[in-house]
């Protein structure tokens, strides 16, 4: 599985407003723009149409369907929107954003897509829109790994082959101890019992991470799977939660292709775990980059975390040699 991370940094035009989460604003702009940048019949809708089945902007923007023995299967989007500031609402002309953008396996080739996606809504504006607020922007540049890939006076994106996102393993042999502190960065939304749910215990944050993974290396045609589940799950319910900072917070979206306003909860915040848990780090690792539950094409499901060994099972002492452990 390959993945590539871009920081898009924009300098405003005129006024805007826009949303105090921005995920969504960005999510429901690309949808609208990729679709010009993309779509060769624009009278008719994706379902219609003749082209769909070989079109890009179904399957960058809502996900490839695959083929299985007995049906058809909706693969997940292959990106991720990262906005780099929430709460605020209200920016003047001239002032800069920023937000990030993480392509999966086949959407990495498609990056001049996306960036075209996002000149247009430049020029279209981006936000609430009236007499005085039009919210028009300019892409300035477009960072890879600290560097830019972006040539706007030759109209040309330079197209990285990507870095390797490895499928952790499960190593049982790594058992030692300590405390692993889960921060959710924005709303995780997610189904227990068929119910969106506000408590998550380690065993649920798991399935949510394997869950996650499935569907990632889905895209590239292959299956992720466990033989040791069972063994994983039986460890995971082993861990106790030691402090519980979580939180629901619920925030609206409005849904242009709908015409609708939704309503899009999440639990948020921070929870600490300790057990045996050392085993679990690189997976918590990928989510950190892959995000998890519901909505990641929105940025919802970020997460961060620290791991660290009781003393007595030190051979790690922070998360940040998680790599080693693939």
């Amino acid at each position: 599985m390959k993945k590539a991370s871009f920081t898009f940094l924009c300098r405003l035009t005129a006024p805007a407003v826009f949303s105090l989460y921005k995920g969504s604003m960005l999510r429901g702009t690309l949808g609208r723009f990729l679709q010009k940048a993309c779509c060769a019949v624009r009278s008719q809708s994706c379902d219609t149409c003749l082209l769909a089945d070989h079109c890009a902007f179904p399957m960058l923007f809502s996900g490839r369907i695959a083929q299985d023995s007995e049906a058809r299967i909706h693969l997940p989007a292959p990106y991720c929107l990262e906005p780099c500031d929430t709460g605020r609402s209200a920016y003047e002309s001239g002032e800069t954003f920023s937000f990030h953008l993480t392509l999966f396996s086949y959407a990495i080739d498609y990056l001049p897509y996306f960036v075209q996606a996002f000149m247009l809504a430049g020029r279209h504006g981006m936000g609430r829109h009236d007499e005085t607020v039009r919210g028009t922007f300019e892409l300035v540049d477009i960072l890879y790994e600290g560097r830019s890939v972006f040539h706007p006076e030759e109209k040309k994106v330079d197209i990285p082959s990507g870095e390797d996102l490895p499928l952790p393993l499960w190593r049982p042999e790594f058992d030692g101890n300590g405390t692993l502190a889960v921060n959710l960065i924005t709303p995780c939304r997610f189904k227990s019992g068929n119910r969106l749910s506000a408590d998550l215990p380690f065993r649920q944050l798991l399935i949510l991470i394997l869950r996650r993974i499935r569907a990632l290396w889905a895209l590239d045609g292959e299956q992720a799977e466990y033989e040791k589940f069972h063994a994983m799950m039986a460890r995971a319910d082993d861990v106790e939660t030691v402090e519980n900072g979580l939180f629901w917070r619920d925030w609206t979206r409005y849904s242009s292709r709908q015409q609708a306003s939704m309503q899009l909860g999440g639990i948020q915040g921070s929870v600490r775990y300790h057990g045996c848990l050392e085993a679990f780090v690189p997976f918590l690792a990928l989510a950190e980059c892959a995000h998890i539950g519901k909505q990641t094409n929105f940025g919802l499901g970020q997460i961060s975390f620290e791991w660290i060994a009781d003393e007595e099972d030190s051979r790690i002492a922070v998360r940040h040699i998680a790599a080693d452990y693939y």
